[in-house]
C-alpha cells in the first residue's frame, strides 16, 4: 500500500465518521411564538384580551387613607382601604356578556389583617343582568343620571343607599333608557317572604344634561318611595348644576332618605341642589343643599323639619392622584321644638389606578 491509497482511505474514513454524527446530532426545537397581551378596545379605556381568549378584560380600583372627625365624638377615626374591581366583557350573539367583582378591606379599628370582602358581584347578557351590587333605587346598574345623591360631594347628601340583591332587566335606545328590577327585600325569614321589592327606572341624557325617575316599591312595607333628579351643564363656566327631590308615602319604607340630625327615621319628602366646578385644573370644588320634610306625629313621625349643607374641595396634581377635603352640617327640629345639630368631615389621600 502506497502513501497515496493510505490518505485517500483516511479521508474516506473521516468522511462517513462526520456524516454518522451528523444524522445523530440533536436538533433545537423552534421557540413557541408568544403571545403577548392585546389592548381591547371595544369596551374602552384599560381593557386587554385575556390571552387565547376572546374575552377583555379590565382591572382597576384604588389605595385610600382617609381620616374622619364627627362632632358629639371624643377623638378622629381613620380608614384605609384597598379596592380592586375585575370588570370580564365579551360580545356574543345575545349581546355583551359582561361578569364584574369588586373585592375590597377596611382596616378601621383593626389592629391585624384585615377582612376582604366581597363587596360587589355581578353579572349580564345583553340587558339581563343579576346579582349583588347597590339597589337600583339608589344607583341602577350600568350607570345613569339619576344614581346617587342630588349633591355631587362623595357623601352626596341623603338618598337612601343600600346595597340588594336583584334581577334585572335594562333597555337603552340612544338617548333614553328604562329598567324593572326585581329586589331581595332581607326579610328576617326570606323563606316565609317569596314577594320581591321592585324599581322602575326611566331616564334620558342630552348634550344640556339629562333626566332621571327612580319608583321603588316596598312590597313588605306596601309603601312607594319616589326620586327625580335633573342635572344641567352650565354652558358659561363648565360648571354642573344638580336638582331633585324624594317622597315616600310612609314613614317605614326601604325606599326613602333619612334626615340628619341623630334620628334614623325616614322623611316625608326631601329636595335640594348641587353644583359642583372645576375651579383650576387641578381643583374641584362642590356646594349642595338639602331640605327634608317630616312626617306629622300621626303617621308615626317625630320629626318637623331638617336641614343639610355639605361641601367638597377635591385636588389632583398628577393623574391618579387625589387629595379631597369634605365635610357636612345639618340640624334637625321634633315636633316638640327641639333642635339636634350635626357635623363631619373627613380629608382622603388616594391613589387610583
Amino acid at each position: 500500500m502506497n502513501i497515496k491509497s493510505l490518505l485517500i482511505g483516511s479521508a474516506a474514513a473521516l468522511v462517513a465518521v462526520s456524516g454518522a454524527r451528523a444524522a445523530d446530532a440533536i436538533v433545537a426545537a423552534e421557540p413557541e411564538p408568544v403571545e403577548y397581551v392585546r389592548v381591547c378596545d371595544a369596551f374602552g379605556t384599560g381593557f386587554f384580551y385575556i390571552p387565547g381568549t376572546e374575552t377583555c378584560l379590565k382591572i382597576d380600583g384604588y389605595v385610600r387613607f382617609r381620616v374622619t372627625a364627627t362632632r358629639g365624638n371624643a377623638g378622629y377615626a381613620q380608614n384605609t382601604r384597598a379596592r380592586v374591581n375585575f370588570d370580564a366583557r365579551s360580545e356574543t350573539e345575545l349581546g355583551t356578556l359582561r361578569g364584574y367583582i369588586r373585592m375590597q378591606s377596611n382596616s378601621a379599628g383593626v389592629n391585624g389583617d384585615a377582612a376582604v370582602v366581597q363587596d360587589q358581584a355581578m353579572l349580564q347578557l345583553g340587558g339581563l343582568f343579576m346579582g349583588y351590587t347597590e339597589s337600583a333605587f339608589a344607583a341602577l346598574w350600568g350607570g345613569g343620571v339619576g344614581n346617587w345623591g342630588i349633591i355631587q360631594t362623595d357623601t352626596g347628601g341623603v338618598y337612601g343607599y343600600q346595597q340588594r340583591q336583584q334581577i334585572g332587566y335594562r333597555y337603552d335606545a340612544g338617548a333614553f333608557y328604562a329598567a324593572l328590577v326585581l329586589e331581595n327585600d332581607e326579610v328576617a325569614n326570606p323563606a316565609s317572604d317569596w314577594a320581591t321589592d321592585v324599581v322602575g327606572v326611566l331616564g334620558m341624557t342630552q348634550g344640556w344634561g339629562g333626566a332621571a325617575l327612580h319608583v321603588g316599591y316596598d312590597e313588605s312595607a306596601r309603601a312607594v318611595g319616589v326620586k327625580g333628579i335633573v342635572e344641567f351643564a352650565v354652558a358659561a363656566t363648565g360648571g354642573s348644576l344638580r336638582v331633585g327631590g324624594f317622597y315616600s308615602d310612609k314613614v317605614a319604607n326601604a325606599y326613602s332618605v333619612g334626615i340628619p340630625g341623630g334620628t334614623a327615621e325616614a322623611s316625608n319628602w326631601s329636595a335640594g341642589l348641587g353644583y359642583t366646578q372645576d375651579v383650576t385644573e387641578t381643583l374641584n370644588a362642590t356646594l349642595g343643599y338639602q331640605y327634608f320634610d317630616g312626617f306629622s306625629v300621626a303617621k308615626g313621625g317625630t320629626t318637623r323639619s331638617a336641614h343639610l349643607v355639605e361641601g367638597a374641595l377635591s385636588w389632583t396634581p398628577v393623574t391618579n392622584f387625589n387629595v379631597r377635603l369634605e365635610g357636612n352640617w345639618g340640624q334637625s327640629t321634633s315636633h316638640a321644638g327641639v333642635k339636634t345639630n350635626m357635623a363631619s368631615g373627613f380629608v382622603w389621600v388616594r391613589r387610583s389606578f
